[in-house]
This record gives C-alpha cells, sequence and structure tokens, in this order.
C-alpha cells in the first residue's frame, strides 16, 4: 500500500510561479532574439547595397559589424541557461553546446539563423546584378 501525498497551497503557487516565470523569459528571450534577427537582416542587407555600389565608407564597414555582432548575439542567446538549476550544474558549463544546439534546432530558429547568415551574401549577389544593369 502506496501513501500518495498531495502538494499544499503553498506548493502549487510556488510550482505556478515558477512556471509563469520560465513562460516569460522564454517570451522575453524570443521577442529578444527576434528583435536581432530582424536588427541583423537590415544590417547586413545595407552593408551588401554599399559594397555592391561601390559606396565604401565608415557606414558600411559599421553595418557589416552590426550584422556580425547579430549574428553572434542570435546564435550566443540560444546557449544561455534558461534555469538557475541549469546555471548551477557544473556539467552545463563545461559544455552547453548539446543543449544550445537542441534549442537552436527548434521551430524556425535554424531558418533564421541561415537566413541570417546567408541575407547579406544573397544580397550582394543581387546588388551586383543591379548595378551592372545600371551601368
Amino acid at each position: 500500500m502506496t501513501v500518495q501525498r498531495e502538494l499544499s497551497p503553498e506548493e502549487k503557487r510556488l510550482i505556478e510561479r515558477e512556471f509563469t516565470a520560465r513562460q516569460e523569459a522564454a517570451a522575453q528571450q524570443r521577442h529578444f532574439c527576434r528583435a536581432v534577427f530582424f536588427a541583423g537582416i537590415a544590417s547586413g542587407i545595407v552593408a551588401a547595397a554599399l559594397r555592391s555600389f561601390h559606396v565604401l565608407t565608415v557606414i558600411g564597414a559599421g553595418f557589416g559589424v552590426c550584422w556580425l555582432v547579430c549574428a553572434v548575439i542570435y546564435v550566443g542567446a540560444q546557449i544561455l541557461p534558461s534555469t538557475f538549476a541549469k546555471d548551477m550544474d557544473i556539467r552545463w558549463h563545461m559544455n552547453p553546446w548539446p543543449e544550445s544546439l537542441r534549442s537552436l534546432f527548434a521551430g524556425r530558429t535554424i531558418a533564421e539563423a541561415i537566413a541570417l547568415l546567408a541575407a547579406p551574401t544573397v544580397a550582394k549577389f543581387i546588388f551586383a546584378f543591379l548595378y551592372l544593369g545600371l551601368k
């Protein structure tokens, strides 16, 4: 005969609060990643346009650096610990990559990461053809 223990109301509230906090943290991380994604796409396209039209300025280089920073932040944001328990686990700090790859491959993030990395190259080809067509 096994005795099943019921959760106390305080324990239930604590579990609900932790679940709500996790959901809010995940929503904030998705919102941040989405903003970084759009900023990276825009800066990569602008940098490719300036380079393709042979407008070599500090601004073009700045947009290129901004694109690179956005790509690193977008991929790097996928390896941050989502809970305090993972932050306390030494195994996670020794090798965070399996979890980061799982979170990167989950949903649309892998397609967005590929689009973020490929956008400047594709835009450079398109703008090069436009430049040659206008010339």
